[in-house]
């Protein structure tokens, strides 16, 4: 089994944020080439742009009725020194003072409901719209050739056209609302924040079938065909919810009226109350409501602004200079036999159980401790070695003993002392100490083939 570790992040105790949030990126078995030039397709955007549709006004009553479909969170807090909590009362009268709407959903009923004939452009419909993950696409292809203006063309400039969609609903939503202010409850004056939202099992708030919308952009850019590609145009839907007038309305638990339960036939006869036990808040028990026994409702009009996202892209071929991953074909065999050799390598096998060790970072490690050694001299040799006035940068006293080589004194003035240990590297080392396990096993797999160029290869 491969083993895995997190080298990218390290989280401590005190980061519970970080067990739960944040980015999760493992690239330790992948190589990647050198940094060089490559051909690839982008979407390039070319028109970004948004329009607002004309509000609708919806009713809105999250009580009632509708009080299974709708959760509240009601905070509540005192605002005066007194070491009574706040309770919420029947009579409680909220002030509000300021109020926002997160909106969570909102599309067409059903998604993906737009046709072609309902999207022009510059009057002329698209060739086709499909939907996919909350998102339309509309197909230009064959409707370019009739909006592309020839000065444009000439200029390899993208064409601006008058983007239309009409009759676009109806729409479905969910949301939070959320009201922020002060309410007087049993005699005080506390602060409060609500929150009343969507139940996570509730069906949508649906708008009426006849509250449709309009969007328009005048200068869509339209970018031209090039070898067969022609530009998409991507649109999503968002708005923006305000509350009119809103009121909050306390509905608190009340208790059933007591019923008379005669006694058995035979037995002195004795009036009994069902339930036995008065239920709470009940007279003579104070009136006093308990938060849990109370909720809010929020009974306001909404004022809907939908929103369009609309997007020009083209699939566009550009050259960027970046790092290749190295990765097998799947389901080749050179594929299984690398992982099968490098985990092998990592657990260790019965012939070569200390064939490398892994510490902390992403790169192996031999385990012959004269390994450090020789990169101790490859470090202190290498100025002497690259600097170009050799003599008069190195000197007799810059030297070190070791004695576990042969030629125990190093100094940096001598250039025979360079070869001396590039020849004891190649003697303690068959292979480049700096390369990694796994590019060296993908070397000797390439040994059946040899590349061409940098599309293909030849057997």
């Amino acid at each position: 089994m491969k083993r895995h570790r997190l080298a990218d992040a390290r989280i401590t105790s005190s980061n519970c944020l970080g067990h739960t949030c944040g980015t999760n990126i493992d690239t330790e078995g992948i190589d990647f080439t050198n940094k060089k030039p490559h051909l690839t397709y982008i979407d390039k955007v070319f028109s970004f742009n948004q329009d607002t549709s004309c509000p609708l006004l919806f009713n809105l009553n999250t009580g009632g009725e509708n009080a299974d479909d709708f959760q509240v969170k009601l905070l509540l807090d005192e605002c005066d020194c007194s070491n009574v909590p706040c309770t919420l009362t029947r009579d409680a009268v909220f002030e509000i003072d300021n109020t926002f709407v997160v909106v969570e959903y909102f599309n067409t009923r059903p998604p993906g409901n737009i046709i072609a004939s309902q999207i022009t452009l510059d009057g002329f419909p698209v060739d086709a719209v499909s939907f996919s993950n909350g998102q339309y696409t509309a197909k230009t292809a064959n409707v370019l050739s009739r909006i592309q203006k020839d000065r444009c063309l000439d200029k390899g400039l993208p064409t601006k056209v008058f983007f239309l969609i009409n009759n676009v609903g109806p729409w479905d939503f969910r949301a939070t609302y959320v009201l922020e202010g002060t309410v007087t409850t049993g005699g005080r004056l506390c602060k409060f924040r609500a929150e009343i939202s969507n139940t996570p099992d509730s069906p949508n708030t649906s708008l009426p079938p006849s509250a449709l919308s309009n969007f328009a952009i005048r200068n869509l850019s339209l970018p031209c065909a090039i070898n067969g590609i022609a530009p998409d145009i991507n649109f999503q839907f968002n708005a923006r919810i305000n509350l009119v007038n809103p009121r909050l309305v306390v509905n608190c638990e009340t208790c059933p009226p007591p019923i008379p339960v005669n006694g058995v036939e035979g037995e002195q006869e004795e009036t009994k109350l069902f339930p036995p036990f008065p239920c709470y808040p009940c007279p003579p028990c104070p009136p006093v409501v308990n938060p849990l026994n109370c909720t809010v409702s929020l009974v306001t009009a909404l004022a809907i602004e939908p929103e369009i996202h609309v997007e020009t892209v083209r699939r566009t071929l550009f050259c960027l200079n970046a790092c290749e991953g190295l990765q097998p074909c799947q389901g080749s065999v050179v594929a299984a036999e690398i992982e099968d050799d490098i985990e092998e390598c990592i657990i260790g096998g019965v012939d070569r159980p200390d064939c490398c060790c892994c510490d902390d970072s992403k790169d192996f490690k031999d385990c012959d401790d004269s390994k450090e050694h020789i990169r101790d001299i490859i470090k202190h040799k290498s100025r002497c070695e690259e600097s170009p006035e050799f003599e008069d940068d190195c000197f007799e006293d810059d030297c070190f003993e070791d004695d576990r080589f042969e030629d125990k004194r190093f100094c940096r003035k001598d250039r025979e002392d360079v070869e001396d240990v590039r020849r004891i590297i190649r003697k303690h080392e068959k292979n480049d100490d700096e390369e990694d396990v796994r590019e060296r096993i993908r070397k000797k797999r390439r040994t059946a083939f040899q590349f061409h160029g940098s599309n293909g290869c030849s057997w």
